[in-house]
């Protein structure tokens, strides 16, 4: 088979030695789609690491994990990106022979690298739940839970698919004799395991957050934010389907290519999901910021007329902070009953200077209230 001479951006290439066009649409939106994950996943995780490192000033071992999943995720696009270039996206008659070893390593590749990738994402993705939701104490044994479980698939798992052919390299190379599991079932129960988890991480916070007493424009913004996922439980529901339909198929070059581009979205949407409580953070913090700027400049100016009777620099707008460094700042709860502790402050822009402490947050954490009396008795 001559190779293809040149690729076209919008869907067609010409294979000049037979002068029949070649449909690269599917090889063209792979490197869209590559390319959308690898900036959408750097552009959150680096907001991220910012507003950990400058802002709360800790990084915890959930941004070990992300920072995992991150470097893992990205890997794993960039294997894409070579699947592509190697024929994938392109029917298999249209894929030089001299092409397939080199697309069937990136596929060995990409298959024992998307257990781990999409298990630290999950990880990640169910460690911000439990920080946030722990005064749901069976919530938060069944998350634990819920990770040992896939722990205990993912494990075997990894092992299974890296000794998937005997020897292994007769999983690319035709001419090496070799004994090999079944490719399609095991690829298969991935994507089973993988959308029944991500529609558990979806569905676990929903009812959590509905039960909170907190103003419904909060409540949606809260669900919002855990929903996010919603959209890598699409991509993860897709990827099965197609799975499923293409099980049998011949065209493997173009049907894999299909299937790892969702597995490529699940992922980076994943990523993209464990940053969003510090990017929003970050957000409501700069917002803040802003705000206070203009109204100490504001004050300034008033003193500098003459109206210090009308100033207070000592008196400013009662502000709830929380004293928290974790993804817990992105909830408001008063969950069934329990006590709320609220920590306000009077005071000027000054006092968010130590960022380790009082960071403002938008009126976002998880509060308890507690009522204090006391009562003296007559002698």
């Amino acid at each position: 088979m001559a190779p293809v001479e040149s690729m076209a951006l919008f869907g067609r290439a010409v294979n000049a030695a037979v002068g029949k066009h070649v449909n690269t649409s599917v090889q063209t939106a792979d490197y869209w789609c590559q390319g959308l994950c690898i900036a959408g996943m750097t552009i959150c995780y680096f907001l991220r690491l910012y507003t950990r490192l400058f802002i709360l000033r800790g990084f915890h071992r959930e941004d070990w994990l992300c920072t995992a999943a991150y470097i893992l995720g990205t890997a794993y696009s960039v294997i894409a990106l070579l699947m592509g270039k190697y024929g994938g996206g392109l029917h298999l008659h249209d894929v030089p022979k001299e092409n397939l070893t080199a697309f069937k390593k990136t596929v060995y590749v990409t298959l024992v690298m998307y257990g781990p990738t999409a298990y630290l994402t999950k990880v990640c993705l169910l460690w911000i739940m439990a920080r946030v939701f722990s005064p749901f104490r069976k919530a938060v044994i069944f998350i634990y839970i819920f990770m040992g479980v896939m722990l205990a698939y993912y494990i075997p798992s990894v092992i299974v698919k890296v000794r998937i052919c005997l020897p292994i390299n007769s999983f690319w190379d035709s001419d090496v004799k070799g004994s090999c599991l079944n490719e399609n079932a095991i690829i298969t129960a991935d994507a089973v395991i993988s959308s029944v988890s991500d529609l558990i991480i979806l569905i676990v916070p929903l009812p959590l957050t509905m039960s909170l007493q907190m103003a419904k424009k909060k409540k949606l913004r809260v669900v919002a934010l855990m929903g996010a996922g919603g959209m890598a439980v699409l991509a993860s529901v897709i990827r099965l389907v197609l799975i499923v339909l293409t099980s049998q198929s011949a065209d493997t070059t173009m049907a894999f290519m299909r299937i790892n581009m969702l597995g490529n979205a699940e992922i980076a949407i994943g990523v993209i999901c464990t940053c969003l409580p510090a990017v929003s953070a970050l957000l409501k913090y700069v917002a803040h910021e802003y705000s206070s700027g203009k109204d100490t400049d504001y004050k300034l100016s008033t003193m500098q007329t003459g109206n210090t009777k009308s100033v207070n620099r000592h008196q400013m707008k009662r502000t709830s902070v929380r004293i928290k460094e974790s993804d817990e700042d992105v909830l408001v709860s008063h969950a069934q009953g329990d006590p709320r502790i609220e920590t306000s402050i009077n005071g000027e822009r000054e006092g968010f200077g130590n960022h380790n402490q009082n960071v403002f947050q938008g009126g976002i954490g998880v509060t308890r209230t507690i009522e204090v009396s006391s009562s003296v008795d007559a002698p």
